[in-house]
């Protein structure tokens, strides 16, 4: 059993990573990591350039997106912090490199379960919370997941959205759901 996250903070000690933390806790499989921002090990996802080279070949742009599409994993865990009602930058970066899946054909065969962990807080996770745009994180997620043959249910979804008054890792109730996640998939997949 193999679980893939998607980490889109540029925080290794920030919210979304509190909750990341609990999951590998709690979790009893392997874990890879690829890291939507650039950090001291790595330099993140590129964006899809559009050189269409992949319609021949393997996409030209050599980063860990390649893990993504390996496609040798079991969960996909999608965690990222909320800026401005939306995913950060680097997020649409890896969004973008779905266009290798357009232009060369393929797909992700292989059936996976989606987790997504979704943190904020201030005006734009607010907005999420009810006022306009409410779900627009939680629908570019989804295409991730969707490009992934990921399935995604209510039940996954962890969301931390008052962290400008209580950090993530003092969110009783997100700590808790994700902890249960990850016994949840541990017990589902064990072999």
């Amino acid at each position: 059993m193999k679980a893939l996250i998607i980490f889109g903070s540029p925080r290794k000690n920030g919210d979304t990573a509190s909750l990341i933390k609990t999951f590998l806790n709690n979790f009893t499989g392997e874990v890879g990591f690829v890291y939507a921002f650039p950090n001291t090990d790595n330099n993140g996802i590129a964006p899809c350039i559009n050189c269409v080279a992949c319609k021949k070949t393997d996409c030209v742009i050599k980063d860990d997106f390649s893990k993504i599409l390996k496609d040798d994993y079991d969960i996909l865990i999608v965690a990222s912090p909320i800026y401005m009602s939306n995913l950060p930058g680097p997020m649409f970066n890896v969004i973008s490199r779905f266009n290798y899946l357009f232009h060369s054909g393929k797909k992700l065969a292989k059936q996976k379960t989606g987790v997504l962990i979704l943190t904020g807080g201030g005006h734009g996770a607010k907005r999420l919370q009810g006022n306009s745009n409410e779900d627009l994180a939680i629908r570019q997620a989804e295409f991730i997941f969707a490009k992934t043959n990921s399935s995604l249910t209510d039940e996954h979804v962890v969301l931390s959205l008052n962290t400008d008054v209580v950090p993530s890792k003092d969110d009783k109730i997100a700590q808790e759901k994700i902890k249960q996640i990850a016994i949840e998939l541990s017990n589902t997949y064990k072999i």
